[in-house]
């Protein structure tokens, strides 16, 4: 058995990186961007995305966006990597498919959008977080309808998982967050839950966006 097989892909990597993100047992995503780009750590990605494991592939995708500086010379040694990222926004495990939206971002493909307005409507919260957040750093003014019907995320409505119950107050709060951002405005408060007669909700606290909105002549989807 090589020392490859003995360890597995996940220590290898994480062993790789630790020195330059490590923080504990944590890997640090804003530190990692320390640590070099060659050949034994694109190979240690390439072999991490294709493992059974998920948080082995998740490891592989976290590392790989973690070594982004938006610079070509550290994008470049892992564009072959791009088709097998691709596919991962399809993998059975929705935290592998979270990871792999934020990793297919960085190739800035042309059909991105196309990936984002599939997240919008995952079941998974955190995987429209992320699709918020990319539509956050576009700052695209085509993105306001999009923006606008997140913020009243409806998706907790019946959800078993009691993590996901909460993300949607997230998604919320992250879509209202975009929405400032495109549009340069600064609204009165963060989202809040409240108790309407034993209910829980933020519509009233979405109030001035949408009455922005409406000003504006903007109206969500749907």
């Amino acid at each position: 058995m090589t020392e490859y097989e003995n360890r597995g892909i996940y220590e290898l990597l994480t062993g790789r990186i630790a020195p330059y993100a490590g923080e504990g047992e944590t890997l640090r995503f804003d530190r990692i961007v320390r640590a070099p780009v060659n050949d034994e750590t694109v190979g240690l990605v390439a072999q991490a995305l294709v493992d059974a494991d998920s948080d082995t592939r998740r490891a592989g995708l976290f590392v790989f966006a973690g070594l982004q500086d938006e610079t070509p010379e550290r994008l470049e040694p892992f564009r072959p990597l791009a088709k097998k990222v691709r596919e991962l926004l399809l993998d059975v495990e929705a935290a592998v498919r979270c990871d792999a939206l934020m990793a297919f971002a960085y190739f800035d493909p042309e059909d991105l959008h196309v990936a984002v307005r599939e997240f919008l409507t995952d079941p998974n919260g955190r995987n429209r977080l992320q699709a918020v957040r990319i539509l956050d750093v576009e700052c695209s003014p085509k993105n306001l309808p999009t923006l606008l019907t997140l913020g009243v995320d409806p998706y907790h409505e019946g959800a078993e998982d009691a993590a996901d119950v909460r993300e949607w107050l997230v998604v919320r709060e992250a879509a209202r967050t975009a929405v400032e951002h495109t549009v340069a405005v600064r609204f009165p408060a963060p989202i809040e839950e409240e108790e309407v007669e034993g209910v829980r909700c933020v519509y009233h606290a979405w109030d001035p966006v949408w009455q922005w909105a409406a000003r504006e002549g903007i109206r969500g989807r749907g």
